[in-house]
């Protein structure tokens, strides 16, 4: 145990503080959560390195953000307690259970059953409180998701879209931030969007590359 601990705090700061993350909730959440718990069985060992790690196997695996990136957008949203959070396809329930060491209310948005299976366990062995929201496998950017709309403060989508998460949208609250990865024109960026009086803005955070989530990818225009 103590040597997970100690693996946390080196994570924290030889990956996170390197990476522009001063928030002091953010730093927090990281060196409290066990990510041991949130990662496949065999990759217990190297949950805190900076290797590339997956949950879920065959067309269901899907990578797992780097700490540093995902420590970087959980940052973006500047996130205060009590407020609501969703965690978009977040596989094993890493994000949202930071989300909920960090005072929010969060909820697990999950289209994977085997992912929401992992998280579940995960989340039970951390002691930790999230909401768990399963979807249909036809969750897209475009489409978003059958939950009350206007209701989330926070939204992080752990993964990158090839068009604008527009469907996720009317899940924000007035006010509400949403932070996602957009590869678009060639590049992929850290984005932040913020909804003011109904209005949907944005503004890059930082330049980065991710995998493009399922159903979050750009559709083939056919030519004739």
């Amino acid at each position: 145990m103590d040597e997970m601990r100690n693996a946390r705090r080196v994570m924290v700061d030889n990956q996170i503080r390197t990476f522009d993350v001063t928030d002091q909730a953010v730093l927090a959440a990281f060196e409290t959560v066990p990510r041991e718990a949130f990662v496949a069985p065999a990759d217990r060992k190297i949950a805190y390195s900076d290797r590339p790690l997956a949950v879920g196997t065959g067309t269901a695996s899907r990578p797992m953000l780097p700490p540093l990136i995902l420590a970087r957008l959980l940052q973006a949203l500047e996130a205060r307690p009590g407020e609501t959070a969703l965690d978009v396809l977040g596989g094993s329930g890493y994000a949202a259970a930071l989300c909920a060491a960090m005072g929010l209310e969060a909820t697990l948005l999950e289209s994977e059953a085997g992912h929401l299976e992992m998280a579940g366990k995960a989340l039970a062995e951390a002691e930790i409180a999230v909401t768990l929201a399963p979807v249909a496998a036809g969750l897209t950017a475009t489409s978003g998701a059958s939950l009350p709309a206007g209701g989330f403060d926070c939204i992080l989508v752990n993964g990158a879209a090839e068009v604008e998460p527009s469907g996720l949208f009317p899940l924000m609250a007035e006010g509400g931030r949403l932070a996602i990865i957009l590869r678009e024109s060639g590049a992929s960026r850290a984005m932040l969007y913020v909804k003011r009086s109904g209005t949907i803005g944005r503004r890059r955070i930082f330049d980065v590359q991710a995998a493009i989530l399922p159903g979050f990818e750009r559709k083939p225009v056919f030519e004739f």
